[in-house]
């Protein structure tokens, strides 16, 4: 046969060499099972066999083949049946060949049956059409009975993927497209086995190259092979440690010393002039070491391929990479804020190339200031050339939101290791993203990622009531506390020391001045959280978690009423809401960067109640001292007694001065020396003598006492009126009470 000299085509996949079983997926109501024996690349003006396709019933359906039912093989394209004929290949119309039980011309039929008569005909009806019919000898029910077609034909220009296809008709022989070869446009197939990460050094190992004849003999005597690489990579010889050569089919003898030209960039193989091809299919691999130079560019490595009748193309040999380290985050988490032993996500480590490691230097994890290790992190090693001993990170003693690892090696291969961070506590009043930060002179530059996200574990709201300076028992908002999540508020939980503890809530008066007055009601208003042990004194509530929920639950605080002293500012009155039932780090004041706790225990503040000024009533009264006439709203009126100053103190009749205040005539009394007046829910109680002035229930002091004058009951008019919310100015002889 004349042979014809082809261009090298590459195709960047990986080919199979060797005979394999492939069998071709059918649907659920097939029974046959269709194999190759292999799929071959071949040339693109191949002539042979291409490969044998079994088509056998399936062992559960073994009597499916029935006489007179046919088949149909259908090949693709730019492919034909072929015969050998007179030393050469030929379509089975140019040969004249219409029987496909009968020698192809290398000591095989086309078709054959595992038994006697299976096979009743088969015939070509055209150059890529075969008919097969079952014979008699398809009733056998005994066994599982095979149908082999051994597929011989010419490949005239196809390229890529070679297919028949089977049509089934009614013979129950499963039917669609069975893979039986590949073909390449030249004589050979090149291919990249592997692509690997490379950096800045010398003998770098890249990706295997391996060159394959897609027939027997394809390369031929005096034919170069070369391979060229970028500008900064040189070829580093073959010997001992330098790039290896090997062949099957081939000898080394069959080709000429490697030589490297052009400044070390290219590598060319020769094939001697009196190499007499091969045989079987030949195989050259070649296993590149490389010196990598600081000029270098960053990015993909490609080998270009050419030669002698050879088409140019590219292969991908190795990425190169400056050294560094890749961080990333793995199984973050949603945890609860306030928690201690929280287990959050994992960092994964990787180098970008073997080496970036660097020997006997440290690596640093840092957590945020309010997170820290409950525990020293976990190492998982997952591929590469372990670069460490140790199967933990250790946290700093005297800084818990720090760990630190040691490397112990360099490197060969990439290494890749995780890092588990699986108990740490956080503080009750932060949330959000939990980033870490990793740095140290064994990495290089800092990184930051992001591990895990906190929440609080509860929600709180309140509702909002004016209350006024020195009232005792005024109405207060209600207080909600919603879960986050089921189990947030916890019934035993494990505090900052690892210690389980019973859980408790606590709800607590934050402002100076302000206390309880009764014991509000709490209650759980949904879910199936259970509380118990509701205790208080004037400043908190508290309760017990007698079983957490297992579905989100919600507490009521209501019929809150405080006690408001006249020292109190105008503004909000707050309250804190916290206990270890939701805050297990709180370590309060001993805290420090040394210890597992934090100086935080309160999840949330609200206000659910505000002072405000009194309002006064419109409109002034104003009295004269010595005068028995006084002033309301610009109006003169007359008392049966006169005003006076003693110790300083004004004072005033108490009826008129009651009047003027806007009392009602009939809530001014005076019973065994004590007067009350009353206004609104203002009540208002003075004692004869006495220098305590009861407002509400509340006590206030004033520097001097009621007293009876000439029969007349007078009291200190400052006191009173400011009782009743109103302001009082003196001048010019003049008491002044706007209300």
């Amino acid at each position: 046969m004349k042979r014809t000299r082809k261009a090298l085509s590459i195709l960047l996949t990986l080919t199979m060499l060797v005979g394999l079983l492939l069998p071709m997926g059918a649907p659920a109501f097939a029974v046959t099972k269709n194999t190759l024996n292999a799929v071959p690349t071949v040339g693109t003006d191949f002539k042979g066999l291409i490969s044998t396709l079994t088509i056998a019933e399936d062992s559960e359906a073994k009597n499916d083949f029935e006489a007179g039912k046919s088949f149909i093989v259908t090949l693709p394209d730019n492919v034909k049946f072929a015969v050998y004929r007179d030393g050469d290949w030929q379509s089975v119309s140019d040969a004249g060949v219409t029987e496909a039980t009968q020698d192809a011309g290398k000591g095989k039929p086309f078709v054959t049956g595992s038994d006697d008569g299976l096979v009743g005909s088969a015939t070509f009806s055209s150059d890529r059409s075969l008919v097969v019919t079952f014979g008699d000898g398809a009733d056998n029910t005994e066994k599982k009975q095979i149908v082999t077609i051994n597929i011989y034909g010419i490949v005239d220009g196809a390229i890529g993927d070679i297919k028949v296809n089977i049509d089934p008709l009614d013979s129950g022989v499963t039917g669609g497209d069975v893979l039986i070869g590949r073909s390449a446009s030249g004589n050979a197939v090149a291919t990249v086995l592997n692509v690997e990460n490379i950096g800045e050094s010398n003998a770098e190992k890249a990706g295997v190259i391996r060159i394959t004849e897609t027939t027997p003999g394809a390369l031929e005597a005096g034919d170069e092979l070369k391979f060229k690489l970028p500008d900064g990579f040189k070829w580093v010889e073959p010997g001992n440690s330098g790039t290896t050569i090997s062949y099957v089919n081939f000898k080394a003898e069959d080709f000429e010393e490697p030589a490297i030209k052009q400044d070390g960039r290219q590598l060319v193989l020769k094939l001697k002039p009196g190499f007499k091809g091969t045989t079987m299919r030949g195989i050259i691999e070649i296993k590149p070491v490389i010196n990598v130079s600081s000029n270098a560019k960053v990015g993909d490595v490609e080998v270009d391929f050419s030669g002698d009748n050879v088409e140019s193309a590219n292969l991908l040999i190795a990425k190169y990479a400056d050294y560094g380290v890749v961080i990333t985050a793995k199984d973050t988490k949603e945890v609860l804020a306030g928690t201690s032993e929280q287990e959050i996500g994992k960092l994964v480590v990787e180098e970008t190339v073997p080496g970036s490691f660097v020997n006997k230097r440290k690596m640093t994890i840092e957590l945020p200031e309010w997170a820290k290790f409950a525990a020293d992190p976990e190492l998982t090693f997952v591929s590469g050339t372990k670069p460490y001993s140790a199967s933990v990170m250790t946290v700093v003693s005297d800084d818990r939101h720090k760990a630190e690892l040691s490397f112990t090696g360099v490197t060969s291969s990439k290494a890749k290791f995780e890092v588990k961070l699986k108990k740490v506590n956080l503080q009750v009043d932060k949330t959000g993203d939990i980033p870490v930060k990793v740095y140290g002179s064994a990495i290089g530059e800092e990184k930051e990622v992001i591990v895990g996200t906190a929440v609080a574990p509860v929600e709180v709201t309140s509702a909002t009531k004016d209350v006024k300076l020195g009232l005792n028992n005024q109405e207060a908002g209600e207080i909600v506390i919603k879960e986050t999540v089921k189990g947030a508020i916890q019934e035993k939980p494990t505090n900052y020391k690892g210690d389980d503890v019973k859980g408790e809530m606590v709800i607590e008066i934050d402002t100076w001045g302000v206390r309880f007055a009764k014991t509000p009601k709490v209650e759980v208003v949904e879910g199936n959280l259970e509380i118990e042990n509701i205790s208080d004194d004037d400043k908190y509530v508290s309760f017990k978690i007698k079983s957490e929920s297992t579905k989100p639950s919600t507490i009521k605080i209501s019929d809150i009423a405080y006690t408001v002293d006249r020292t109190v500012p105008v503004g909000p009155i707050v309250v804190k809401v916290k206990g270890v039932a939701v805050a297990t780090t709180n370590e309060g004041s001993s805290a420090s960067d040394s210890t597992k706790g934090f100086d935080a225990g309160t999840i949330a503040k609200v206000s659910n109640a505000v002072v405000v000024n009194p309002a006064p009533a419109a409109g002034s009264a104003s009295f004269a001292i010595g005068s028995t006439i006084y002033t309301v709203d610009g109006v003169a009126k007359v008392m049966d007694a006169a005003p006076y100053i003693k110790d300083d103190r004004t004072y005033v009749p108490v009826r008129y001065l009651a009047l003027a205040l806007g009392v009602e005539e009939n809530n001014i009394t005076f019973e065994n020396g004590v007067v009350t007046l009353k206004k609104g829910d203002t009540t208002v109680t003075l004692t004869i003598g006495d220098k305590t002035l009861d407002n509400n229930g509340t006590a206030v002091a004033m520097d001097v006492a009621p007293e009876v004058n000439n029969g007349r009951t007078m009291l200190p008019a400052r006191f009173v009126a400011e009782a009743f919310g109103a302001n009082v100015g003196y001048a010019n002889g003049q008491v002044v009470i706007s209300r």
